[in-house]
């Protein structure tokens, strides 16, 4: 049996024409889906098409083992995928199929790889599975290798048996997606488990040392860049990623989606602080929107500045702006929780400015007056998080933390959040907060959920605004 190699060097001969001028039906091909464990089963049922070399395409389900077979197809290999949408009438997945904004393309065979488990702790790929035994060829292969539009699942992981992208090329126009086969064989193709790390957060209002650890790093990893390549508007590559580390598109584009562990929240750390993580189903997880210029209208460049991205919607820096705050800020959510953190004191001089501006004006939004500089810092803060809740909020419960001027920024628009109504339960965590407002507006933000942790040595938390 020729492998690809071999038949790719047939059809770079000068005579591959004549060959190619009177292809040979007959030839039978079979394949099978398991788990990392080695079992068919989760695929049972699974529809999926097939394309042979002359453009014929064959359907079929896989039966209770997860095994398909094509019979008295056109010689040369073939190309399998799978394209039926998910249909189950689950309402997490009905709601992501169908919402307003970013609506994702979510198949059946990601819902059946979301109900796999790793069989590694850590996510790496298995180095032996049963299944290897009865195969003629041995595949790792992902979700996003079998299903046309792949911009909301995650980056491939690294695997010791890809795919056969000398079959891919044989094939050309008959394999623009899914995977390559090769005819007369029996492939067994390894599907990883979609599953992603969420750190754990508790929904109870009561203050929480798990929310208080927790918390404390994500204040900390909003001083991180947001780390998307390309970066900046308009962005006109087809795809983005997020391969600096530590960043806050990294966390939770990249790292956390393929189910890795991550501990580092500032590139000068040495220390290990692991989050406490919850392994879910990756449509579960904190979101990183999805980015295709030709799927998602707002993610077209001509749209210039107001093009959306990743970086856009997920994340707030507004130093390059004329009536720059100097703000920087992340958001994400799931179905379940929003969280947005902001960054504190970082470029001596701006925040300086921003500290030392204490003038109080009055709080538009409810009662009382505010120091200034963290005023309109906070009036930024909404802008961006409004923008992000108009696409995204479905009652989750709202989650808001920050560090020193952060803190302090943090707890005004909690306060605008919460007079503007239309949402849900609100928690607050913030560490080493300057005062923000006089004692009225402290007055109206006493049934506010806020945890303000300080030490005491710390000068800070004792300055600005006292009432």
């Amino acid at each position: 049996m020729k492998n690809s190699a071999d038949l790719i060097k047939e059809l770079n001969h000068p005579l591959n024409n004549l060959m190619l001028t009177c292809p040979v039906r007959g030839c039978s091909t079979s394949f099978q889906l398991v788990d990392e464990h080695g079992s068919g089963a989760p695929y049972a049922g699974a529809f999926y098409e097939v394309e042979d070399m002359e453009g014929v395409i064959y359907k079929g389900a896989l039966d209770t083992e997860g095994q398909g077979e094509v019979s008295n197809h056109y010689t040369g290999p073939i190309s399998l995928r799978f394209v039926a949408s998910y249909a189950g009438g689950h309402d997490d997945y009905t709601f992501l199929q169908a919402r307003k904004h970013y609506s994702l393309k979510i198949t059946d065979l990601q819902v059946r790889a979301e109900q796999t488990r790793f069989s590694n702790h850590d996510g790496t790929r298995t180095s032996s599975n049963p299944a290897r035994l009865n195969a003629d060829d041995f595949r790792q292969v992902e979700v996003r290798d079998l299903v046309r539009f792949v911009c909301h699942l995650p980056p491939l992981s690294a695997r010791s048996s890809p795919p056969d992208k000398g079959l891919r090329r044989i094939m050309g126009k008959h394999c623009e997606w899914g995977v390559g086969l090769m005819f007369g064989k029996h492939t067994v193709l390894e599907v990883r488990p979609l599953r992603a790390l969420r750190p754990v957060l508790s929904m109870d209002p009561e203050f929480c040392a798990l929310n208080l650890y927790q918390l404390a790093l994500m204040a900390t990893l909003s001083y991180t860049p947001f780390g998307q390549e390309p970066p900046g508007h308009p962005v006109k590559a087809k795809s983005v990623n997020f391969p600096h580390v530590p960043t806050v598109g990294n966390w939770f584009g990249d790292a956390l989606a393929k189910g890795q562990e991550i501990w580092r929240v500032d590139t000068k750390q040495q220390t290990e602080y692991f989050p406490l993580y919850e392994d879910v189903p990756y449509s579960q997880r904190w979101e990183i929107v999805p980015f295709d210029p030709e799927l998602y209208e707002e993610n077209n460049p001509a749209l210039g500045d107001d093009q959306e991205n990743p970086a856009s919607l997920h994340f707030l820096d507004d130093r390059g702006l004329p009536d720059t705050t100097d703000t920087q800020a992340f958001i994400t959510h799931n179905a379940d929780v929003m969280i947005i953190a902001i960054r504190g004191t970082s470029e001596k001089i701006p925040d300086l400015l921003r500290d030392v501006d204490a003038l109080q004006v009055p709080f538009e939004e409810g009662h009382g007056k505010v120091h200034r500089g963290f005023y309109l810092a906070a009036k930024r803060a909404l802008q961006f998080v409004e923008v992000y809740m108009d696409k995204f909020y479905q009652s989750q419960q709202l989650i808001i933390c920050g560090h020193s001027l952060g803190g302090a920024i943090a707890l005004l628009l909690a306060q605008m959040l919460r007079a503007g109504g239309h949402i849900g339960p609100l928690q607050l965590y913030t560490y080493g907060a300057p005062r923000a407002g006089d004692s009225t507006f402290l007055a109206s933000a006493t049934d506010l959920r806020h945890h303000r942790i300080v030490n005491n040595d710390d000068m800070v938390p004792t300055c600005h605004c006292r009432g």
